[in-house]
């Protein structure tokens, strides 16, 4: 047998010395090789204030948590991290000089729990928050540090509660069912939604701050491909002229973003869906007239609303793409159909505006080449080498 060919549990000597020689060139700060080193459980018990290593007795990743107070339910711990760059407004920087570890620390305030004191592993040292600054506040619903928050809450979770061995999570476990609010129930009636049509589609709770709008409250950011929703409660009742200008002034503040779904605050969660063509003038033609802003599309279900825009706003080329992303096989026959339908009506409605020199008014049917616009796009998806000229003038 090759000596790389060894099993996990059986190195080879050659394997060891690997490791050996990457352990040597890694440098730990000695605050921290002290800290570690120096580790203890007190006989006292763990004391508010303090640094602590944490792991669910039943086993799982070990958590770096400062410990916020004590009590009769157990410790209430947040967590720490080294990513002083992802802090917010409502996390505190503890500088290196105050830190048992030697290093900056981030101690991420609102996300908190209450776990068993015996998941506290060792006590680190003593870290006093006081001294710390915030960091920048988060202003867009797609800011990475919401991100970051939420995989920390998860952390914490896994503290508080693991799975029986052998036991998975359902699909639907992550979901807040038991939680009753209407904010749960809004994240829920979302989910299932878009389970059957937009599988795809990723939502994630956000902050109500990040709405960049003071009537708007961000409940969540459904996000598919390239296709970014925030959804907002209205904070009051709003006409359609301030409900424009709230949808502007997101949109606005965050470029990324294709629409806001602007939903009533309870059941049956009303909403209406409002993209960057809604909130700006336009010129009709062949008018030539100033369009004020004004909202393309009626109330609907939240649910409803959400998937009649992403059905429009994902094409078909968006779907192969996902396809291939998330290694499905595709049904190449209904591809092909639906790639070049949605081909043939994007060139029709481009050809809406065709002007014909000579003709009075001046625009001719786009029906008179619809056999043309066919054939041109069926010959497209065929052969790259197509003379589209010839075939636009080969009309009927």
């Amino acid at each position: 047998m090759n000596e790389h060919e060894a099993s996990v549990d059986d190195p080879t000597e050659s394997q060891l010395a690997d490791l050996v020689r990457a352990a040597a060139t890694a440098a730990v700060p000695e605050p921290v090789r002290a800290a570690v080193g120096g580790a203890d459980r007190p006989d006292g018990g763990p004391q508010a204030g303090e640094l602590w290593r944490a792991r669910h007795p039943g086993g799982g990743p070990v958590t770096l948590v400062w410990l916020r107070s004590i009590g009769p339910e157990g410790a209430v711990v947040v967590p720490v991290s080294f990513d002083t760059e992802l802090a917010d407004d409502s996390t505190l920087i503890v500088a290196a000089e105050a830190s048992p570890l030697g290093l900056p620390l981030a101690v991420h305030l609102p996300v908190e729990a209450t776990i068993d004191p015996q998941a506290l592993l060792d006590r680190l040292g003593q870290l006093d928050v006081a001294g710390g600054t915030p960091g920048p506040a988060i202003v867009s619903p797609l800011d990475q540090r919401i991100e970051y928050r939420l995989a920390l809450a998860d952390r914490l979770a896994e503290l508080t509660s693991a799975p029986a061995a052998g036991e998975d999570a359902g699909q639907d476990d992550w979901w807040p069912l038991d939680t009753v609010s209407d904010r749960a129930d809004l994240l829920k009636t979302i989910h299932q939604a878009l389970g059957q049509t937009h599988p795809g589609a990723r939502i994630a709770p956000r902050p109500p701050a990040t709405a960049a709008s003071e009537h708007l409250s961000a409940e969540a950011l459904v996000a598919e491909l390239d296709a970014f929703v925030l959804v907002a409660s209205l904070d009051r009742p709003l006409d359609d002229e301030a409900r424009l200008e709230a949808a502007r002034q997101v949109l606005h503040a965050d470029q990324l973003l294709n629409a806001v779904c602007l939903i009533e605050p309870s059941p049956p969660f009303l909403a209406v869906v409002i993209d960057r063509r809604d909130v700006v003038a336009a010129i009709e033609t062949p008018s030539g007239l100033l369009r004020p802003p004004r909202q393309s599309r009626p109330p609907a279900p939240v649910g409803t609303a959400l998937t009649k825009f992403l059905d429009a706003t994902i094409s078909p080329f968006g779907r192969l793409a996902r396809t291939f992303v998330e290694g499905q096989a595709p049904d190449s026959r209904q591809l092909a159909v639906d790639v070049s339908a949605d081909a043939v009506r994007t060139v029709e409605a481009s050809a809406k505006a065709f002007k014909t020199e000579g003709k009075r008014p001046g625009y001719e049917r786009v029906k008179r080449h619809q056999a043309s616009i066919t054939r041109l796009v069926e010959a497209a998806l065929n052969r790259p080498d197509v003379d589209v000229a010839e075939l636009l003038e080969d009309g009927p």
